[in-house]
């Protein structure tokens, strides 16, 4: 990896540090998932605050120094803002990208998995019924990721999901 280099990727998560940092958990085309401190993103003044909400899609650009991957600018593609609108959606992104951020590995290019994701937030701004497509893209998931075969209801998925993950998946509710 180059020590600065620029890409599109997908915030999955953030996490609140000391000071005015966070760590995000990006997803990426070409690198993959990397985790990524973003230094003083929590002051008022901060342009890329904005930018970096769980769910948006995101050109960043990325520098690393000794193991670690700082972000030092974004800019935003989509903020998927229809999606977020509506709660059920919000609820159905965030157990997504919460399974979705514990089952890849870090600093491993999974561009089929990156395409299905953007390709599964577009289905879920354009649909009616919300958890038949979560069901539809969790088996895709798994299938492609390599742990079934099969296709599975929603509730089998969930117990699947739960063992390989080694925590219960939380029931989102706003």
């Amino acid at each position: 990896m180059m020590r600065s280099f620029k890409t599109e990727a997908l915030v999955l998560r953030k996490k609140s540090l000391l000071h005015k940092d966070i760590l995000i958990s990006l997803f990426s085309e070409t690198d993959g998932k990397v985790n990524v401190f973003a230094k003083g993103v929590k002051k008022l003044t901060s342009r890329r605050s904005p930018h970096l909400q769980t769910g948006n899609l995101i050109n960043v650009q990325l520098h690393k120094k000794n193991d670690r991957i700082y972000l030092e600018e974004s800019s935003l593609i989509s903020g998927f803002s229809e999606l977020k609108k509506d709660r059920e959606k919000i609820n159905i992104l965030y157990q997504f990208f919460f399974v979705l951020e514990r089952l890849l590995p870090e600093h491993q290019k999974e561009e089929v998995v990156y395409n299905l994701t953007k390709s599964f937030l577009i289905k879920l701004s354009k649909s009616v019924s919300n958890y038949d497509i979560l069901a539809v893209y969790f088996n895709k998931l798994l299938k492609l990721l390599g742990y079934t075969k099969q296709s599975h209801e929603i509730i089998e998925l969930g117990a699947i999901i739960s063992e390989l993950i080694n925590e219960k998946l939380p029931s989102f509710s706003i």
